[in-house]
């Protein structure tokens, strides 16, 4: 399945179906070029009944990131979840609860469009 890009709408219903990663796991991290970045995470999808499953979401036309190495990235707080936020010409995800003010953040990663790809569940 390739990556659906994000509207507002699908977002938010996105967001609160995963309860906005909320006690999920990070997985991965993958720079693909000097502008685009992979994250992966496992959470909970409140359709499927709590099922875990993996999304990936890929941020693309990247202008700024606060990224963590690989021994820390796991270890990232992730019990308030994480922040989106969509503009007509900018996005942004970073870690925790940082509405309006992403680049404080512990790990944030600004660009110009957001997409995403539902995965089974990587154990």
């Amino acid at each position: 399945m390739p990556i659906k890009p994000l509207s507002d709408s699908t977002l938010k219903n996105l967001l609160e179906r995963i309860d906005y990663a909320s006690q999920g796991e990070i997985r991965s991290l993958t720079p693909l070029s000097s502008t685009s970045i992979e994250i992966r995470f496992s959470v909970q999808d409140i359709a499927r009944g709590y099922d875990w499953i993996d999304i990936l979401f890929r941020v693309d036309g990247v202008s700024d990131a606060k990224l963590v190495s690989d021994n820390v990235l796991r270890g990232l707080d992730m019990s308030e979840g994480i922040t989106v936020e969509l503009t007509s010409s900018s996005t942004a995800l970073a870690i925790g609860s940082y509405s309006g003010r992403t680049n404080e953040a512990p790990f944030y990663i600004l660009g110009t469009s957001i997409g995403y790809e539902e995965l089974p569940f990587s154990a």
